[in-house]
């Protein structure tokens, strides 16, 4: 059976169309199963192990831009510890030592727009950083 509709949305646009339409029970024209949603990433719900070492934990949980990289490194540095100050130097040096895994140089806007996705903050000393809370995000 073909349909002919009108809709009205709440700011007053109408939109109008088409559509085939199958008795009930049965899969015939545009009638799709739904697609399962896709789960979470395994490394947001997965445990996350300190204990690697540094440069195999980056590179099993290091993804996306430089911001994101930091939180990370800054992570597992204080082994997920929040609050634990960690100065710019040792973040650079361990960066440094492992610019392959994380992809170039360090950048001083990766702390700027890490902190501004709310993952890091500056410490009570100057030149240090604290993971926050919602550091994990960084993961996704």
């Amino acid at each position: 059976m073909r349909v002919q509709f009108t809709v009205t949305d709440d700011d007053g646009q109408t939109f109008q169309g088409e559509a085939d339409l199958a008795p009930a029970g049965t899969r015939r024209g545009g009638a799709r199963r739904a697609r399962p949603t896709s789960a979470p990433s395994p490394a947001a719900d997965a445990k996350l192990d300190f204990g690697l070492p540094i440069r195999a934990f980056l590179k099993k949980h290091a993804t996306g831009g430089g911001p994101r990289k930091f939180a990370l490194l800054l992570a597992r540095m204080t082994g997920g510890k929040t609050g634990v100050e960690v100065t710019r130097e040792a973040v650079e040096k361990q960066w440094t030592r492992n610019k392959g895994v994380l992809g170039g140089g360090f950048q001083d806007m990766y702390t700027t727009r890490s902190k501004g996705e709310g993952w890091t903050d500056a410490g009570k000393t100057r030149g240090t950083f604290v993971l926050r809370a919602d550091w994990r995000q960084a993961l996704k």
